[in-house]
């Protein structure tokens, strides 16, 4: 498994006081900024494993130019079934980090990630994160647990990106604005002799009622693999909204190769804002 450094990812049911760190609105999304994901704590070998929260119970500075600084120090560890802790391999120093909130209160919105390979053994992990205020000199350490299936097709790391620069956006936009859809279509069945693979891609835009907003969908197809040897094709699908309203992008793949040609599914909503 490798690793990212995590910048938090824990949520305990148990009242936090005054003077801990507090971890709220713990959520699995689909990448930075991105909606939460139907599967919860549950990943393919392979997958982005983020996590979103707010970190509250913080102390801005109030320092002259560097009034309304939060600054922290976190270190994170990852422990297999056993509880051994499999990340890091050595200890390291915390990672410092600062940010700004001009809006002022006591919460910092923020995010986690780790990355993990597609030969991670199938089962039970655990995350565990120790967080330091470095102004008010408050502690908080919590757990999450998250579950690794067995390796499988499937569709890893859906993201919305602006078009513009590749980097990421959220779900919402305004008609005129330009965005990508981005997503790894992973294992399918590759051809020995000729690395090639047979992989149909379906796209379908959905209005508020679940209605195709167009007659025919979107269609794509993988014959040769971006990385044949892992098994492994990433697609960018430009989106481009032209009116308000709620959406949801249903992206579709067929491993047509494979036996019982398997079905892999996720769906990403969008709201378009009206123009005010």
């Amino acid at each position: 498994m490798s690793c990212l450094l995590f910048l938090g990812l824990v949520w305990s049911s148990q009242a936090v006081s005054q003077s801990e760190l507090a971890f709220r609105n713990v959520r699995p999304t689909m990448g930075l900024l991105g909606p939460e994901r139907r599967e919860r704590d549950t990943f393919l070998p392979g997958d982005l494993i983020f996590y979103a929260f707010d970190l509250g119970n913080l102390t801005p500075t109030k320092d002259g130019a560097s009034e309304g600084l939060y600054r922290y120090a976190m270190t994170v560890e990852v422990l297999d079934a056993k509880n051994q802790v499999i990340f890091p391999k050595e200890p390291g120093k915390p990672r410092e980090s600062q940010a700004f909130c001009p809006l002022g209160g006591d919460v910092l919105p923020t995010f986690a990630y780790t990355e993990t390979d597609q030969d991670i053994q199938p089962g039970r992990y655990v995350m565990r994160l120790t967080c330091v205020d470095r102004v008010s000199g408050r502690r908080g350490t919590l757990e999450k647990a998250f579950q690794v299936e067995n390796k499988r097709f499937g569709i890893l790391r859906p993201a919305m990106l602006y078009a513009t620069s590749g980097e990421p956006a959220p779900g919402i936009g305004v008609p005129g604005q330009s965005f990508m859809l981005n997503f790894v279509v992973a294992n399918f069945t590759v051809d020995p002799k000729t690395d090639n693979c047979d992989v149909d891609l379906t796209i379908q835009i959905l209005d508020q009622g679940g209605r195709p907003v167009s007659p025919k969908p979107f269609r794509g197809q993988i014959t040769t693999p971006e990385d044949p040897a892992r098994r492994l094709h990433s697609i960018r699908f430009p989106y481009q909204p032209n009116r308000a309203g709620q959406f949801t992008l249903e992206v579709t793949a067929l491993d047509k190769k494979a036996e019982g040609k398997p079905v892999a599914k996720f769906t990403y909503p969008f709201t378009v804002a009206g123009a005010r």
